[in-house]
């Protein structure tokens, strides 16, 4: 019996021949590239405040020593380190009595010289009468007047050193020259204090406060042209997020050796939250930008040509375009060149992307996978 192997050839050439083409189909799918996953968002016109950040120094608004300006013991010591006084609070008294002394003796001197004036006005006006009447010589009524105004010049002499005197006196209680916090006492009572030499408190001024800070010099030009038509505002956060609004009050000349030009904003510090000497995060508010095309700031990307996005149109293809840029805030950049309000931008997924690549969105990342699984369940 005679079995032909001709039909059993051509079902196993048939049969290789499919294999094979199957297997090409199956890499010409796998070597068939991907669409990049990508998170996109819209262009948008929004109003952003062009702010310039800064981190700033706390200062007091005034600080003033005390120092006595008369020497004496001190008897009295009447604020405690860390108080708050008010303007002509009593601080200190110096031992009083060698100033009531020198008072009581110029008083007294002061006495004397007016009892001798009466005397010597008294001796001018009958001297005057007698050289009228030719009984005395025109001589001894000059004599007679000269001494009626000595008299009278050492009356002021003595007026003036009572009020010396007086004055002296009134410094041996030293008051407070203004609302603000004591210091350290740097004396304690009962020691000798030299009048103008030796500190004895420093008061610092905290309601109001300055903040005192620098921004680059290329910010001078809008600088002073914005403050020469209105005031700037300025917000201070310190570290337990507090904020405070204040005002830009001076502007400084620019420094050479660092390009920075110093500047100063003073708060009211009401409440007391910013602290002489503490650190706290300055933001100058510049002008408001109206109706500008804005992205978020992490969909724009700095390249070998410049800062640049990818945008995807309809065609599911990421677009590589050159921007321009030019404000930042809060997350948002302004984009001045090169791209409209309305378009999509890539916000995630730079690292996958070139020029002209096909894209994909997270939902229909989704729902091909929901697809993908159901075939399967389905096979």
């Amino acid at each position: 019996m005679h079995i032909s192997c001709r039909p059993v050839l051509c079902g196993l050439l048939i049969t290789a021949c499919l294999t094979a083409c199957s297997n090409e189909e199956q890499k010409t799918v796998r070597s068939a590239p991907k669409a990049a996953l990508v998170t996109v968002t819209e262009a948008r016109l929004l109003d952003v405040p062009s702010n310039i950040e800064a981190v700033g120094t706390v200062e007091a608004s005034a600080t003033v020593t005390i120092v006595s300006r008369v020497s004496g013991e001190l008897m009295e010591v009447l604020v405690r380190e860390g108080q708050y006084v008010k303007k002509d609070d009593l601080l200190f008294v110096i031992d009083k009595k060698p100033a009531e002394i020198a008072l009581h003796q110029v008083l007294a001197q002061l006495e004397s010289d007016k009892a001798k004036l009466v005397k010597a006005e008294q001796d001018l006006a009958r001297s005057q009468k007698l050289t009228s009447g030719g009984f005395t010589s025109a001589a001894q009524n000059d004599e007679a007047r000269v001494e009626a105004i000595g008299y009278r010049a050492a009356v002021k002499v003595d007026e003036a050193a009572v009020e010396q005197a007086r004055l002296n006196l009134s410094y041996c209680e030293i008051r407070a020259p203004m609302d603000g916090r004591a210091g350290i006492i740097q004396v304690d009572r009962g020691n000798i204090v030299t009048a103008h030499t030796q500190p004895l408190l420093i008061i610092d001024e905290t309601a109001p406060v300055d903040v005192t800070f620098s921004v680059p010099e290329r910010y001078l030009p809008e600088l002073r042209g914005q403050a020469s038509e209105s005031s700037l505002r300025v917000t201070a956060r310190t570290k337990d997020n507090k904020e405070s609004e204040g005002e830009l009050t001076f502007i400084g000349n620019v420094d050479s050796t660092t390009g920075t030009v110093p500047l100063k904003a003073r708060f009211n510090n009401a409440d007391g939250s910013m602290w002489p000497g503490e650190y706290t995060r300055i933001t100058l508010r510049l002008r408001l930008l109206k109706n500008v095309v804005t992205v978020p700031s992490r969909a724009v990307t700095i390249g070998p040509d410049g800062t640049f996005v990818y945008v995807v149109g309809d065609d599911m293809k990421a677009r590589y375009r050159l921007v321009s840029t030019s404000v930042e805030n809060n997350g948002i950049r302004v984009v001045t060149e090169g791209l409209n309000a309305g378009e999509k931008v890539v916000m995630e997924g730079h690292v996958r992307l070139a020029d002209g690549i096909d894209v994909r969105f997270p939902e229909s990342h989704t729902a091909q996978d929901k697809d993908s699984n159901s075939d399967g369940a389905a096979s």
